[in-house]
């Protein structure tokens, strides 16, 4: 028997720990488990409310508009769901996944097999109508490699596709995932016309997408400026404002640019920041990601043969972290330090515990690894981005790791660099994060650590490892997907192809002004039923 709501119901208690600030008025609301308010969410633009500018400050710009680029509100989310719009999108509020595009979802009974059905009479904004074809498609391209986006691992979950009418697809899965809503809420959820994508360049195509979501391209300045206009056949109603979107690199800039009213909605990483902004009054969508902060380590990716591919050296680094210490230099004290995968705020923690801080131990293994390599003195090289809060998070990892005996060096660079030379595995160590969400955490960490995940950074490919994600992925109850990722954090444990520093704190500040912003995964918001008070 075919279910639509009672598969999502398997991750309602999946929140994504949405919090609010305090200063509100009267249109706010409580968020769930908060300790004061959010911006309103349930009014959305009317024509009446037509026009006006929402300048956004971005942490770092969506790359291009190729498919798969903007999985999170981090890393461009907002830009590209805008111009795409999303067969599902997850509700904070009432802790479910909700159709969005798609008119509905159903799963069989093991989860094995899910159907979409799209909305009738929805267009793109060239005039054709989202198809069944244009879904299977879009899967498709994120499956190739040549695509590369943000969430081929997820995709590369599919195995066939069998298009059921029009606007209905079948969707066969190569294993059991109860989380599967969550790929149709992120960068797969945007369907691409495949007519027009065939028929255009990829690279024309990147700066001149074609989408069915409430906004078109006006203009595109990579890394520095994206221009949104309402679209105005746009299936879910009017739509009000012009979007601007500009990248302001570090949490404090875009605090300043946000109290000076540069922008109206401004995205702020770690603790300090988003107390201060609390403090300051300001509403806001708040977010707390498990592993969210994180040491990445070139285990051996894009042909890397340094010292960090014995495991010995990235055990050094992970018990050279004094993490309560980081959080007294880097958040005076008002952070999340951890080096557990998972955060004690989310559904499915059960007492994991990572790797602990011993100092005697990390100068104990640097000390094997310099008398088993002759050639090597200790060197790292550390890779930090220009924002202020990243040189800091620099000062302090060193420090930290050179008390084991390495000798590391800092290098600084822009932000946009530091994004590719992670995913080229053009780095040794850097200063990162993961961005996974509690509604589906098993898909991140998948990501993260298979030999084949889009957002496996450090290179690592060991079936242990492999193992002991698939059976995450495959748990079909929280209670089976706690006991999963204890056996994952164990062997993370050994293995640590990153280290965890704290949990991820994010906020997505939002001005007075700002009305109708609907939050979802991973910090990212949707701005189709945005409004300026006039």
């Amino acid at each position: 028997m075919n279910r639509t709501t009672s598969a999502l119901a398997v991750l309602a208690a999946a929140t994504l720990t949405l919090t609010a600030c305090g200063g509100g008025g009267d249109d706010s609301t409580s968020a769930p488990g908060g300790e004061g308010l959010m911006p309103d969410t349930s009014e959305r633009c009317t024509e009446d409310r037509a026009g006006g500018t929402i300048t956004v400050g971005e942490y770092v710009m969506l790359p291009t508009f190729a498919p798969g680029q903007g999985q999170y509100g981090v890393r461009g989310g907002a830009q590209s769901a805008a111009i795409y719009d999303r067969l599902m999108v997850w509700n904070p509020v009432a802790e479910v996944f909700e159709p969005k595009l798609a008119e509905s979802l159903k799963a069989n009974a093991d989860n094995s097999v899910w159907t979409p059905k799209l909305r009738a009479g929805v267009p793109f904004s060239n005039g054709d109508p989202p198809t069944a074809e244009d879904v299977a498609f879009t899967l498709g391209l994120h499956k190739n490699p040549a695509t590369r986006s943000v969430a081929m691992t997820d995709a590369m979950q599919v195995a066939e596709t069998r298009v059921v009418d029009p606007l209905t697809l079948e969707i066969t899965l190569v294993s059991p995932w109860a989380g599967f809503p969550a790929m149709f809420a992120g960068t797969v959820g945007e369907v691409i016309p495949k007519k027009a994508y065939e028929a255009a360049d990829p690279q024309a195509w990147a700066s001149n997408p074609i989408g069915a979501g409430a906004f078109t391209l006006a203009k595109y300045t990579p890394d520095q400026e994206v221009v949104l206009e309402p679209n105005p056949n746009y299936y879910g109603g009017p739509v009000c404002p012009t979007l601007r979107f500009i990248r302001i690199p570090g949490s404090q800039g875009t605090f300043d640019a946000f109290q000076t009213g540069e922008v109206q909605v401004g995205f702020l990483r770690g603790s300090s920041f988003i107390l201060e902004a609390k403090d300051a009054g300001v509403r806001g969508f708040e977010e707390i990601i498990s592993s969210g902060s994180v040491v990445n380590m070139n285990a051996g990716k894009a042909g890397y043969n340094g010292v960090l591919t014995d495991v010995r050296a990235r055990q050094a680094v992970g018990a050279a972290l004094d993490r309560e210490l980081w959080n007294q230099r880097l958040t005076d004290g008002i952070g999340q330090p951890t080096s557990a995968l998972v955060a004690e705020s989310s559904r499915l923690f059960a007492g994991q515990e990572g790797p602990a801080f011993d100092i005697e131990q990390a100068k104990s293994l640097v000390q094997q690894l310099k008398a088993d390599r002759p050639g090597w003195d200790g060197k790292l090289s550390l890779l930090i981005s220009d924002a202020p809060e990243n040189v800091d998070a620099g000062v302090v990892t060193k420090a930290l790791l050179d008390a084991a005996g390495f000798d590391v060096t800092i290098e600084n660079t822009p932000i946009s660099q530091v994004a590719a030379r992670q995913f080229t595995g053009d780095y040794e160590i850097v200063i990162s994060g993961l961005s996974t969400s509690d509604a589906d955490l098993a898909s991140g960490f998948a990501s993260a650590m298979l030999p084949t995940g889009a957002t496996n950074l450090s290179g690592i490919n060991d079936p242990e490892l492999t193992a002991a994600i698939e059976a995450f992925k495959a748990a079909p109850d929280v209670d089976a997907q706690k006991e999963a990722l204890t056996r994952l954090q164990e062997v993370y444990n050994k293995l640590q192809p990153f280290a965890v520093v704290a949990n991820g704190e994010q906020y997505v500040a939002v001005a007075d002004s700002v009305h109708g912003l609907t939050p979802t995964l991973s910090s990212t918001v949707l701005y189709d039923g945005a409004y300026l008070e006039k």
